[in-house]
């Protein structure tokens, strides 16, 4: 596996492949999902007595699903919602890369999961004290399976969006969807530290690579690779609020751009925690549009007539700030992710920028998510 991942151009540093090359992946995961297809997903449970069903796809460069939520039993199976996985192996390497840990930093890895990022990490700092990892639960099962290769890093069973650090990092990795930087995580990353993540979920799959000044600012440029992940399992909610007046009208939107991640990504910005969910009316396309607070907009396009679509908007102007952000989109050419960067100030105040600092920017309002 490390040397299709050296291939392949996810790894590109000796200390990343040996880490890799080194560390038994199938020790972190006696048990995981296997995808059986239909809908809702069938998903069958694999283990060691499985034998190379079992081990071929944990050496082969695949995410697999190790928890499931809302579980029916079913023939065959069961059905449930993926809540907990381990990350695909390229896009653990990237991040590894880009964090470019060296042996004396003090390293935080936020979602310790099944383990097994942590023990590539152990590779690479000096020793296991440079190592903390957190999870919001569940940390005793990755703990066994890293003492049992002799690992004993510092573990802590808590939300990482919130804890109180009493230390400050040099490298800090998440391996959940960071909905914003709290100012926990904001303060935990000394200055000069660099911190990596998959923000402004659940729709955006891009990765951002911040770096902290002395004054508590957060900067940094989204990477070309992105990345996404489960989102934050969070000890408290957004408060929901009621949907305002129905309105609606024509968008020109087309339905390719609403697939397209670099728009979601953009969308997800500007309004933070919303999601898209995909349909159909009477064989037309629907798109839905939802945020944490219980607002909605969508768009249903209609057959045979192009790109146009008759929209309704439940978003107390959702839908004005979705057109505006496509035509903005659309007139710069359709920037990817990597064209933008993002600060945050020490006010906590999230700044996405275009280009540099001094370009087209906008405030992301996060306050809600909190």
């Amino acid at each position: 596996m490390a040397d299709s991942l050296r291939n392949s151009g996810d790894i590109g540093s000796q200390s990343v492949y040996a880490a890799v090359a080194s560390t038994p992946r199938h020790a972190f995961v006696p048990t995981y999902f296997h995808n059986a297809g239909g809908a809702p997903t069938l998903w069958q449970e694999r283990t060691e007595g499985d034998g190379a069903r079992w081990l071929e796809p944990i050496y082969s460069n695949t995410s697999l699903v190790t928890e499931l939520g809302s579980v029916r039993m079913v023939e065959g199976g069961r059905h449930g919602v993926p809540t907990s996985s381990s990350t695909q192996p390229s896009l653990t390497a990237r991040m590894l890369e880009h964090l470019a840990i060296e042996p004396e930093d003090d390293v935080l890895d936020a979602g310790l999961g099944t383990g097994y990022q942590a023990a590539l990490i152990l590779k690479l700092v000096a020793r296991p004290d440079r190592l903390t990892a957190c999870d919001i639960s569940g940390t005793d099962a990755a703990r066994d399976r890293l003492e049992a290769l002799g690992h004993h890093p510092r573990i802590i069973e808590a939300d990482a969006t919130s804890w109180r650090w009493q230390r400050q990092f040099d490298k800090i990795i998440f391996s959940f969807g960071l909905p914003y930087v709290t100012d926990s995580v904001r303060t935990a990353l000394a200055p000069g530290g660099r911190l990596i993540a998959n923000v402004f979920g659940p729709m955006s799959a891009a990765l951002v690579l911040l770096e902290a000044r002395s004054d508590g600012t957060l900067s940094g440029r989204f990477t070309e690779d992105g990345g996404a992940f489960m989102p934050a399992r969070r000890e408290a909610g957004p408060v929901r609020a009621e949907p305002g007046e129905r309105s609606g009208g024509t968008s020109g939107i087309p339905v390719e751009d609403f697939d397209n991640y670099h728009l979601k990504f953009l969308l997800s910005a500007r309004l933070p925690g919303l999601d898209l969910q995909y349909g159909t009316e009477k064989g037309r396309p629907v798109r839905r549009l939802l945020l944490p607070d219980g607002r909605w907009g969508e768009v249903t396009y209609r057959a045979g007539r192009g790109a146009a679509g008759s929209y309704q908007d439940r978003g107390q102007g959702l839908w004005a700030v979705v057109e505006e952000t496509w035509a903005w989109w659309s007139a710069h050419a359709k920037p990817t992710w990597d064209q933008f960067g993002l600060t945050v100030g020490p006010d906590g105040r999230h700044t996405l920028w275009h280009r540099s600092p001094d370009g087209d920017s906008w405030d992301v309002p996060t306050a809600h998510l909190g």
